[in-house]
């Protein structure tokens, strides 16, 4: 009988809980900023059809204040279009979706700057300004103004949270899934009948701590193997650590630019003719330059699906030319919009006419299953049961894959089924 690490035991979810921080922190501290591979890039103007943006449907009632929240520009980091790509969205919705449940959506912004005293006050701010609930895209600075207005009874939607606190919180709806890093692979493993894999990772706590506790489990539940190999930051040459992973059929990488070319170059030259799947942030500014053949036959795994093809992707680009102008169509915007269009989607999917607090709640809790915006044919379902034994607030077991050209753009994107693979027992 399979056992299970005793801090994943379903009497214990908190630590897992935790881990899922960790691993958070980790797509952060791994991504460049500014816009990746992922996202799309360029801007919307130059080939979007607005056609897609179907016919006019006005909101004509009274207007509803929600809440938006993002770190904004501070010395590090620039997530200004993340608030841009939500104003468009919100205007799209207040025009062509009859806003939320036919109320004019009125967004009130608030950006934390990354410093907690100042995203407290943002949820103070909400609290006064008396939003009926609160959407973000993938914040960094959450817990300070989400304890504030979730005692203050206000329901929050998001396209990634990943702290303790937002996923153990009721009233709390999370529309992506913050462990597609660690699944997507094992569930290409299974489709691709791959039992045998190595991950190789930064070996950093935030990093190595998730790896570690759930990369062996979701490859199990994928009918493979998987080695977790931590390899400090900065290491030139892995070939070491490539050698000790026994040639396994499929090597995910997980990283940042850096530590992801020297992971790809060391497995090319020992194990050529293995699969290798990277994380999206191992796309770095040099494109790939750094690696011989670069990132060509590298399956991607990515946060949205940037497909040019895909419907999704097409109204997205429509969204951003008529109501976001110049904006370009990088990570921050398509955070942006998969929150507040996922928000907007999931709300009226629930029914009703309730705009209160309470009633967007009921709402979130009911709603069928739903197109996520980005999202390939994925759907998301606000009903506590997609990641049950992890987190309620999870609603989506999303995960992307596509290839990587040479210079890192992705094509060929693919959603994958994830069905058990994040079973914990």
């Amino acid at each position: 009988m399979r056992t299970l690490n005793p801090s994943l035991r379903r009497g214990r979810r908190v630590p897992l809980i935790a881990a899922l921080a960790a691993a958070a922190l980790t797509a952060v501290a791994c991504g460049g900023g500014g816009s990746n591979g992922s996202a799309g890039g360029g801007t919307a103007s130059a080939s979007a059809d607005t056609a897609v943006l179907g016919t006019a449907k006005a909101a004509t009632g009274t207007p509803v204040k929600i809440g938006w929240v993002s770190d904004g520009r501070t010395p590090a980091v620039d997530t200004t279009n993340e608030i841009k790509s939500a104003q468009a969205t919100a205007a799209y919705a207040n025009a062509y979706l009859g806003g939320l449940l036919g109320h004019p959506i009125e967004l009130v912004t608030c950006e934390t700057k990354y410093v907690p005293a100042t995203a407290q006050a943002c949820g103070n701010m909400f609290v006064q300004q008396r939003v009926a609930a609160v959407a973000v895209g993938s914040p960094g600075q959450t817990d300070p103004w989400l304890q504030v207005v979730q005692a203050a009874g206000i329901p929050v939607g998001a396209t990634l949270l990943s702290t303790t606190l937002a996923l153990s919180s009721p009233g709390v709806f999370v529309w992506g899934n913050p462990l597609a890093v660690f699944g997507t692979p094992a569930a290409y493993a299974r489709d691709n009948k791959l039992t045998k894999a190595a991950v190789l990772v930064t070996d950093v706590p935030a990093a190595t701590g998730p790896a570690k506790a759930l990369e062996p489990i979701f490859f199990r539940n994928g009918g493979a193997t998987a080695d977790v190999i931590a390899i400090p930051a900065g290491t030139a040459d892995m070939t070491p650590q490539v050698q000790s992973a026994k040639r396994p059929q499929l090597y995910h990488v997980i990283g940042d630019p850096t530590f992801c070319a020297s992971a790809i170059r060391a497995i090319r030259t020992i194990d050529p003719s293995a699969s290798i799947t990277a994380i999206d942030r191992c796309l770095g500014a040099d494109k790939g330059a750094s690696i011989p053949g670069g990132y060509k036959g590298i399956k991607i795994v990515a946060q949205f699906n940037t497909d040019v093809n895909d419907n999704e992707y097409k109204l997205y680009k429509a969204v951003i030319a008529k109501f976001g102008r110049s904006l370009p169509l990088d990570a921050s915007a398509a955070s942006g919009y998969q929150g507040m269009l996922g928000f907007v989607r999931a709300v009226n999917a629930g029914g009703g006419t309730d705009v209160t607090s309470a009633g967007i709640l009921k709402a979130l809790q009911t709603m069928p299953a739903t197109p996520y915006p980005l999202g390939g044919g994925g759907k998301f379902k606000c009903d506590g049961t997609a990641m049950a034994g992890i987190s309620k607030n999870i609603c989506s077991t999303v995960g992307f894959i596509a290839d990587g050209a040479a210079d890192g753009s992705p094509s060929n994107f693919k959603t994958l089924d994830m069905t058990g693979i994040f079973k914990l027992g």
